[in-house]
């Protein structure tokens, strides 16, 4: 895994983006504000700016599988970093709140061109034997991103200014588009030998046409009500949570997000490994479980101490499912089909970002605090059970060894 110069390159490319990305979450809220919404208007219209970004990645995700399998990887990784360079760099000339959701839009734009393709290529470089591996390491540096982004950011926006955030977000974006340009080869000519790749893509137990496989379609109900969660109570709530109920600072906020990620980061790699070994059901159901209970434990943290608590849970929880679902979903693309099933996992799953933050942030308005988090487990919780039911396993224990 380590020696593959493709995989590498894009995880770099990845962890530079998410650092960037993860600036904004603990100072979100205050900028929306300091634009001139209402107090009252908060949690609608921090998760309209969040939706805006989610509206574009799942308007570009199946458009992004079909470029890529036309025109190549290569160039649509590039696109999306620069496109996330863009982004950033309008925000520190954002004066109105039209504006911002504007470049939310482009930054969704951007990422999900990145991450689409990006999963497309892992796919198609990795064998059923290792592809938790490969998919927990990309997940790793998404996390890694993740971590250290909403901290960096927090303190960043707290003692120096938001410009100072977008500027430094704008930096890494431009760092990850150089990276890239030199150091991302091309991929979709690139053919394995069968003894490198005997079975690519693709499991004759689970493989059907997309429209009627059912492992498909419960997959990407997990994910579309996980990123309903992360979207709407990671990202949108729980700062907001933090500030109006807990009167904690940007700072504060910025380190119960980081240790979200934290925990997803020591999951991870186990979590990739053992779906290889034991099977992907047997991560993706605990992991649902566990992410469930977090964020229920939210609904009662009245103190820092339980607000941090809550965010370790809820960083296992997800951490334990971490990339599953996806090596999971590449497992049962046809190889035919491969670029349109990854696309279409990620519009299914990336429409929780549309939904989410809008969703959950007018409800917290209308009813308080505490009820999108009773709803979102709720969902979450549905949509596991339904995969435990009814979902297929797609690596055997006898394959994986």
């Amino acid at each position: 895994m380590w020696r593959n110069k493709t995989l590498i390159a894009i995880c770099v490319g990845e962890l530079l983006l998410m650092v960037g990305a993860g600036f904004l979450s603990p100072i979100l809220p205050g900028f929306v504000e300091e634009l001139g919404v209402s107090p009252a208007m908060i949690g609608t219209m921090v998760g309209l700016a969040i939706t805006a970004y989610g509206i574009s990645r799942a308007a570009i995700d199946i458009p992004a599988g079909r470029i890529a399998r036309l025109w190549g990887r290569r160039p649509l990784l590039i696109l999306g970093c620069s496109l996330v360079t863009i982004s950033a760099l309008g925000y520190v000339f954002v004066g109105e709140y039209w504006q911002l959701v504007a470049f939310r839009l482009l930054q969704g734009l951007g990422s999900a061109i990145f991450s689409v393709t990006a999963l497309i290529v892992i796919g198609e470089i990795s064998t059923r034997a290792n592809r938790g591996q490969y998919m927990s390491l990309y997940w790793g540096s998404f996390l890694l991103g993740a971590s250290f982004g909403p901290i960096l950011g927090g303190f960043i926006g707290e003692y120096f200014s938001y410009s100072a955030v977008f500027l430094s977000f704008c930096g890494l974006s431009l760092v990850a588009t150089i990276f890239g340009y030199f150091f991302i080869p091309e991929t979709k000519q690139k053919k394995s030998t069968p003894a490198e790749s005997p079975d690519p893509i693709g499991n004759q137990a689970v493989s059907m046409p997309l429209r009627r496989n059912i492992n498909f379609w419960l997959i990407c109900a997990v994910g579309l009500f996980t990123l309903i969660t992360v979207s709407g109570n990671q990202i949108t709530l729980i700062p907001i949570l933090g500030y109006e109920h807990l009167g904690l600072t940007v700072g504060q906020v910025g380190l119960a997000l980081t240790l979200v990620a934290v925990m997803q980061l020591i999951m991870v790699p186990f979590a990739g490994r053992l779906s290889d070994k034991l099977g992907r059901k047997k991560l993706i159901v605990p992991g649902g479980m566990v992410t469930v209970l977090g964020l229920l434990l939210f609904t009662g943290a009245n103190y820092y101490f339980l607000f941090l608590a809550s965010s370790v849970i809820l960083g296992m929880g997800r951490g334990l499912c971490g990339p599953v679902p996806i090596a999971y979903v590449a497992d049962t693309a046809s190889p035919e089909d491969y670029e349109r099933t990854m696309a279409t996992y990620r519009t299914v799953s990336d429409a929780g970002w549309v939904i989410g933050p809008i969703t959950l942030g007018w409800l917290k308005d209308v009813s308080g605090i505490n009820s999108p988090f009773f709803l979102g487990a709720a969902l979450l919780f549905v949509a596991t059970i339904c995969f435990a039911l009814l979902g297929k396993e797609t690596v055997s224990r006898n394959k994986s060894r």
